[in-house]
């Protein structure tokens, strides 16, 4: 009975691996769940400073990415219910935190090269409209399997103390993935940034027909161009005293402190 089982197992894997390899059988068209998460860094001055240990230490979310051979939109996953206010307490003070995720979207031409990008900051919405360009990653031949898929990495670096780790799956060859994280020759299921600080991994894979109306192009917000979305966002932070310390897309945290 052992054996009989044992030979089962590896033609089950065997057939799996078959799939994979057979580009008549590959998912052309489907449904991506991501998991976004990073580590918070929230730096108090002050008498407040002590209450800086007890706000959270990290955030999550899901993010969704549809996609067919000729498009893909990278949206939020909503939530069934509204993040709530956390609320610590000392020194006579009340400090409230609460996670707001900006509703962002990414649309991807793959035939035009184009990308339309839906984005918000401090309330105001922008749409922006960039060329794919040059695909700029290097293949370093490692491989590791994610959700059944083996997937190749790739890695990238825009500036001296920043390197970007995808992973990207060849048995999926749609060159998308999470936000501007594609332009490979397979789908991405897994990012790491800030050395590992911050990841993106797919949680499900879900093969399914992707029209057109799943994949409408965002519309919302004032367009403008990568550079002038950089100049609003640094024009803000300089106002309100601060410097804009890295990407500027993600979750945003509302601190408000009560004496």
């Amino acid at each position: 009975m052992k054996a009989i089982i044992f030979i089962s197992v590896g033609l089950m894997a065997f057939t799996l691996l078959g799939a994979q390899n057979d580009p008549a059988k590959a998912i052309k068209s489907g449904k991506v769940v991501y998991e976004d998460k990073a580590k918070l860094e929230i730096h108090l001055e002050g008498a407040a400073a002590e209450l800086a240990a007890s706000l959270p230490k990290e955030r999550k979310s899901l993010k969704s990415l549809v996609f067919n051979e000729n498009a893909s939109l990278y949206t939020n996953v909503k939530q069934d219910e509204e993040p709530q206010d956390q609320m610590v307490e000392g020194g006579g003070m009340i400090v409230m935190t609460k996670m707001m995720e900006p509703d962002n979207k990414m649309y991807t031409d793959f035939a035009g090269k184009k990308q339309i990008e839906q984005r918000e900051f401090m309330t105001r919405m922008f749409l922006i409209e960039k060329e794919l360009g040059v695909p700029d990653w290097k293949l370093t031949g490692n491989t590791k399997e994610i959700l059944g898929y083996i997937c190749q990495e790739a890695t990238r670096e825009p500036n001296d103390s920043t390197k970007i780790i995808a992973w990207f799956t060849p048995s999926i060859p749609i060159p998308s993935g999470p936000g501007e994280y594609l332009n490979l020759p397979g789908l991405v299921l897994a990012v790491e940034m800030d050395k590992g600080d911050h990841t993106l991994i797919a949680q499900s894979i879900e093969p399914m027909v992707v029209d057109n109306k799943m994949l409408a192009k965002p519309k919302e917000g004032k367009k403008t161009t990568e550079e002038g979305f950089k100049k609003v966002v640094d024009e803000k932070m300089k106002e309100m005293g601060g410097t804009r310390g890295g990407d500027v897309n993600g979750t945003h945290m509302m601190i408000r402190i009560e004496r």
